[in-house]
């Protein structure tokens, strides 16, 4: 018997001269089929289905195993018309191989009605016969083929209602407070004998501590999402699944509303549609919810999307040859669009950029006049010189450092000593774990080197990275002792008044572009440019905003720009 395993990646082309030997020697072709990929992993009823082929045939047709071809379907679904080996078992009668069909069962060749009329019909076109192990079918008898299409409605009823009673019983669990079983959240673990989400201390931990990161920054340093997956692998962490932190695996994380306290049953829908799955959002009235451990509230939560999308919009597009530094924080007053690094002007002799400009994205969008084809744009105005509007909010920033402890107590928020130190405690704690593990793994590649089990250019090539992660974790170290002795020393308080402090210091000996930048994304969430003002949205002050009177334009050379 020859067996083929057919799957979605088979691209066997016949030659003339396989095709005449499959259709002198081959006298049934046998399809199986199972509908999980778990089945077709172990085999639960491939063999069964070929055997008891193998058994008819022989008995009743007097056809030896060397004269038949299998053809396996594994984890496809009874009523996809796309199936692999269905298709290349068809296309192989429609040649001439074999003249008897085998199946064990109608519902193995298709669970919907009128996929089976198709099949059966491509099949009996071919001029071969179907052959039930189940069950007799004679195209000649009308009773047959009633009895035939009835059973074939029946397997479609049968697959529609165990799927309709699965999601019934599923809902009827949420609604008595329990989950029917879920995909891995990290944070929590699976109690499997009460079917609900019960604490696991340690990821709780590392969350809340990516959340500060991202809310707060990480010693003075702003985190994205990548730097936080960074971070965590370098502080040895484990990952939700294998041994890798993703940019992806954060975002994922910190955007799921379970930490608030309420787990969603029925935000999506699967449904089957020609065999394939599809999932389908239901509209949140539909949703059903499961009180769970909660990390964080609900403004927290709120907090922490606002960031991460304010994020996204810095950071997103390619960087400016020059400095801006309002990128990714500006919005056109006009239409609400975004602001984004415009052409500058230019000397006509030299060439060389005399002026650059924030430009609104809506101005360059490609808008058509139903009718007239006439192109529109969606915003009609002048750009902003990038140095009067940079230069305004910055000193609007210097203005605000001059004052900055009430401004830098709300951004931190009301947050309790103990609360911090604890923060902190946890911190320091992984970070001497780190460093440890780290220092271990130096002294086992020291000891290979010494017993001459590594040469001196594989032990340079473990060690320099090696000691590059060990030397940032022992200056992360170190200011997290400095920070846990300061507010075991002086409290919250405390800790505002030095930022103050050192903030002040870092502007009196000048700072850079990179820091200006820095302490912009930190200080601004939002600025909105009209024609002639300039609306600045502080992190300390929800909603309010402020108006630049002074902001106008009195330079020389504007040109046609705004400002």
């Amino acid at each position: 018997m020859i067996t083929l395993a057919v799957d979605r990646n088979f691209g066997h082309e016949y030659s003339k001269q396989e095709l005449t030997h499959l259709m002198t020697s081959i006298k049934a072709v046998i399809y199986a089929r199972v509908s999980t990929q778990d089945q077709a992993k172990h085999g639960y009823s491939l063999e069964s289905q070929i055997a008891r082929s193998l058994e008819l045939l022989e008995t009743k047709y007097e056809i030896a195993d060397e004269d038949v071809l299998a053809v396996v379907e594994q984890g496809e679904m009874g009523d996809d018309p796309n199936r692999p080996a269905l298709n290349q078992a068809l296309w192989l009668v429609e040649q001439g191989v074999g003249n008897k069909f085998v199946v064990l069962h109608p519902d193995r060749l298709a669970r919907d009605l009128k996929l089976q009329l198709f099949i059966t019909e491509r099949i009996w076109n071919a001029g071969c016969e179907i052959v039930f192990v189940e069950m007799d079918v004679d195209p000649n008898n009308p009773e047959s083929l009633l009895l035939y299409n009835i059973q074939g409605a029946i397997a479609q009823y049968n697959k529609a209602k165990i799927l309709a009673n699965s999601k019934r019983g599923r809902r009827a669990k949420v609604m008595n407070g329990k989950i029917p079983g879920v995909r891995r959240i990290y944070g929590y673990c699976f109690d499997k004998a009460n079917d609900t989400l019960v604490v696991n201390e340690v990821e709780r931990d590392v969350y809340l501590m990516m959340v500060d990161w991202i809310l707060r920054g990480k010693d003075g340093r702003q985190m994205t999402l990548t730097s936080v997956a960074r971070e965590l692998s370098l502080l040895g962490i484990p990952a939700p699944s294998g041994d890798k932190w993703y940019q992806a695996t954060v975002s994922r994380i910190v955007k799921n509303p379970v930490y608030t306290g309420t787990f969603y049953y029925g935000k999506t829908e699967c449904r089957q549609r020609a065999g394939r799955k599809e999932i389908v959002r239901r509209p949140a009235h539909e949703w059903q919810s499961v009180p769970v451990p909660a990390y964080i509230d609900e403004k927290t939560f709120h907090q922490l999307q606002e960031r991460i999308s304010l994020l996204g919009r810095r950071n997103r597009g390619a960087k400016p040859k020059a400095p801006y530094l309002l990128k990714g924080l500006v919005r056109c007053g006009r239409c609400g669009a975004a602001v984004v690094a415009g052409a500058p002007s230019r000397d006509k002799q030299t060439g060389e950029p005399i002026y650059r400009y924030y430009a609104c994205s809506g101005k360059g969008r490609k808008i058509f006049e139903v009718g007239t084809g006439r192109q529109v744009h969606a915003c009609a105005g002048r750009n902003w010189r990038q140095d009067v509007v940079d230069d305004y909010v910055w000193r609007f920033v210097c203005s605000c450092l001059a004052e900055a402890r009430s401004a830098l107590e709300q951004i931190w928020g009301e947050r309790s000593e103990a609360l911090r130190l604890t923060e902190v405690k946890t911190r320091r704690q992984k970070l001497l774990s780190a460093v440890a593990q780290k220092r271990a793994e130096r002294k086992r590649w020291l000891q290979l080197a010494a017993k001459g089990r590594v040469d001196d250019s594989e032990l340079d090539e473990a060690l320099h990275p090696l000691l590059r992660d060990l030397a940032e974790l022992s200056s992360q170290l170190r200011r997290a002792e400095q920070e846990l002795a300061s507010l075991t020393a002086t409290g919250e308080g405390g800790r505002a008044g030095a930022a103050i402090a050192s903030f002040r210091r870092y502007l009196a000996g000048g700072i850079g572009d990179s820091e200006k930048k820095q302490l912009v994304d930190l200080l601004i969430r939002k600025v909105v440019l009209q024609d002639d003002v300039i609306e600045i949205y502080t992190a300390w002050a929800d909603g309010a905003y402020l108006r630049g009177p002074d902001s106008k334009n009195v330079n020389a050379g504007q040109g046609d720009g705004g400002l």
